[in-house]
């Protein structure tokens, strides 16, 4: 879907692929494949005329008094189309000395950077030693160096700004893996170095700022990757029909999609958390580092996959993309990123959740924040009587019950509501099922159900699965046969989620077995406590009993408690399936601490574990994604951008990422994992119980399709029934 989310930014974000395509950056970049020379693009004097070299950078100097949110836009743009030149190392240069840089600097150096008489290469690894106001060392490979006329050198903790042609500096540019943008060895013997050039202390800061911008061409790549691969997948036939019908091809682009979708939540986070707490900006850099760069190549490595030997070939694209992304990983990636998140989360370094809301926020903010007062006061009883007849209970949900609250409204609600110490109920299934009431059930049902349900004197179970009907939701075989007055029904449900609690139920049922299995469905509320209704708890592989077997024999239901119109169950079901999502999708993460207390196994060193670090900081990464992937969704409601994927996505990478704490938890306990007492009995649990999560609710291969054929239109298997 891209980094832009506002109105501005999605425009900002055409415009720039408006211009790349019109100028042919792509084609550019494949004339320089074979060239001996390297050159600025055909179009860098258009380019720098637009003012995208200076978006980032105040007006005083040049620039155009944004910040990195807008700059990130239009480098995610040139990484779609992975355009040749020195614009990335020149922005990074100059958001590096805005940054770290003294006024006189800035006004020295940013000018020419900003207009594009001047760009920069970047070379932040290297050995360079300042001693005695000589440097003289190898600067390593610095990205960009090929066109470059000032480098930014690492010295220490510092950063040098050097003219390329100063005495004493050597730039060895041989043959590149990625000739479109060339990077070069860069010696330094014996040069002169006054405090004008150096950036004091400025060393980390630059690496914070040249991973964001790097992440962000990375995730523009890997976005690139992606729809390359689905749209040939759609065109290539193979077997008689195309690849992108088979689920192997599906399950590659889904994924591919889910760590392109991750990374570019990462970076869009870590550009909004520029000129906030730096440290903290540090953090968010580095996570996506952690996310982006290794996305890039996947996908780049993947698209090759789909394509096949056409995409093996030299005159295709998609190596341009390969090539760029392994360039980008072993300049800026490899396990760095991933242990600077570890450092920083173990140093109690976060980033907290925040959004910008527009005005009309501060005008409701008054009266809700008055309500919170007013129901913080009352005893935990009143609390609920007060919740439920205000509609705070359930606010997004319609009036009476809920407030009818969009985005804006729901954020206010929350942040006033938790500052006042309120907690809100959690109904979990059953506000998936009242709400389904609520939108499609008669009037007498919701008088019946609703209220009992909010005030929590009734739980409610989703009675889907079937021992034939598990992801196939519909197909039903619980058998609703008519009688007078309501409907026998007879049949089995399986993996019913607390359904030994409950005192309702809403049930699928085939009422008529001659149609096609989607159109004899119909949606049924079923009393617990009826005749004929049997429930045996599962036993579970961890020990637990958290779902059941519901058995049906000639249970009786009232034509009052049809919901929807017969036969019309499943438009029911699928409402109910879709509450469901979103509410998974877009909760808290199950997985709130588990980061703290891997980084405390680490530290204690009970296990050595040789890559315990990076691994911690990759899963830190992953929790920050799956977080900021929600903030993503809230932030299109406010923006008024319809729908996102980060739903579906959110919903894979939540089970595997619990499965990856667990192991890491496991590896870092050891032996003690085979001992059911002691810290390695929760382990062991966990990682059995991240079997379940990859399966409750739509199994995560289930949901790669869904992926696939709903979010990148990728057709159905015309075998599937």
């Amino acid at each position: 879907m891209g980094i832009a989310v506002t109105d501005d930014h999605r425009e900002l974000a055409e415009v720039a692929r408006g211009f790349l395509t019109a100028q042919q950056a792509r084609t550019a970049s494949r004339a320089l494949l074979d060239a001996t020379e390297e050159g600025r693009p055909p179009f860098w004097g258009e380019l720098a005329s637009l003012g995208w070299l200076g978006l980032h950078i105040a007006e005083e100097y040049g620039g155009s008094g944004f910040g990195l949110p807008e700059l990130v836009v239009v480098v995610e743009e040139l990484g779609r189309a992975v355009a040749p030149g020195p614009f990335l190392p020149t922005v990074i240069a100059s958001a590096v000395i805005a940054a770290a840089g003294t006024p006189d600097q800035q006004a020295q150096l940013l000018p020419g950077l900003i207009d594009g008489s001047v760009t920069a290469g970047v070379g932040l690894a290297g050995g360079v030693v300042l001693d005695g106001g000589v440097a003289s060392g190898d600067a390593g490979i610095v990205l960009g160096a090929g066109l470059a006329d000032v480098l930014l050198l690492a010295a220490g903790e510092d950063v040098l700004v050097l003219e390329r042609d100063r005495a004493g500096v050597s730039v060895d540019v041989p043959g590149n893996l990625d000739p479109t943008r060339r990077s070069g060895r860069v010696t330094l013997t014996g040069v002169g170095i006054s405090a004008d050039d150096t950036l004091a202390g400025g060393r980390e800061s630059a690496l914070a700022r040249a991973r964001v911008l790097l992440a962000a061409e990375a995730v523009g790549g890997a976005a690139d990757c992606t729809d390359s691969a689905v749209e040939y997948a759609k065109v290539r036939e193979q077997f008689g029909r195309t690849i992108a019908t088979f689920q192997a091809i599906k399950h590659h682009c889904a994924n591919m999609l889910v760590a392109a979708e991750s990374a570019t939540a990462a970076v869009w986070d870590a550009a909004r958390a520029d000129g906030e707490d730096e440290y903290a900006f540090r953090l968010s850099a580095a996570v996506a580092a952690t996310l982006a760069f290794p996305a890039y190549v996947r996908n780049a490595e993947l698209n090759i996959q789909v394509h096949g030997g056409i995409g093996y070939t030299w005159e295709h694209d998609a190596h341009l993309q390969l090539r760029r992304a392994l360039t980008v990983q072993a300049l800026f990636g490899g396990d760095a990123p991933a242990l600077a998140v570890f450092e920083s989360a173990a140093a109690g370094i976060t980033r907290a959740n925040s959004l910008d809301l527009p005005p009309e926020a501060e005008e409701l903010r008054t009266r809700i924040h008055a309500d919170a007062l007013e129901i913080a006061a009352l005893g935990a009883e009143e609390q609920l009587d007060r919740l439920i007849a205000t509609g705070y209970v359930m606010p997004h949900w319609p009036k009476p019950w809920g407030r009818a609250a969009d985005a804006v409204e729901q954020l206010v609600i929350e942040q006033e509501f938790s500052a006042a110490g309120v907690q809100r109920p959690d109904y979990s299934i059953t506000g998936w099922v009242i709400l389904t009431l609520i939108q499609q059930g008669t009037d007498w049902q919701i008088e019946r159900f609703v209220e009992k349900a909010l005030r929590q004197e009734e739980i409610w179970c989703q009675l889907f699965s079937e021992p034939a009907a598990g992801s196939d939701a519909a197909a039903v075989k619980t058998k609703a046969t008519r009688v007078d007055g309501g409907w026998k029904i007879n049949g089995q449900k399986v993996w019913t989620s607390g359904a030994h609690l409950c005192r309702r139920g809403l049930a699928t049922v085939r009422t008529d077995p001659d149609v096609p299995k989607h159109a004899g469905i119909t949606m049924v509320i079923v009393d617990m406590e009826a005749p004929g209704v049997e429930v045996r708890p599962l036993r579970q592989i961890t020990g637990g009993s958290e779902f059941n077997e519901v058995f049906f024999n000639d249970v009786f239901v009232p034509d009052e408690d049809v919901v929807g119109e017969v036969n019309e169950g499943w438009k029911v079901a699928r409402a109910t399936l879709g509450n469901e999502r979103v509410s998974i999708g877009g909760g808290g993460s199950f997985t709130a601490g588990v980061d703290q207390h891997l980084i405390a196994l680490a530290q204690q060193g009970r296990q050595q574990v040789a890559d315990a670090a990076v691994r911690i900081g990759r899963f830190v990464a992953d929790e920050h994604a799956l977080r900021l992937l929600n903030l993503r969704r809230v932030a299109r409601s406010i923006a008024g951008a319809g729908p996102g994927p980060e739903g579906n996505v959110t919903k894979l990478k939540l089970a595997e990422h619990m499965g990856d704490g667990a192991a890491i938890g496991a590896a870092l306990l050891g032996p003690d994992v085979a001992l059911d007492d002691g810290p390695g009995a929760m382990a062991g649990r966990m990682v059995m119980g991240a079997r379940g999560i990859a399966i409750a609710g739509g199994t995560s291969e289930v949901t790669r399709n869904q992926i696939a054929e709903r979010i990148l239109g990728m057709p159905r298997d015309p075998l599937i029934k």
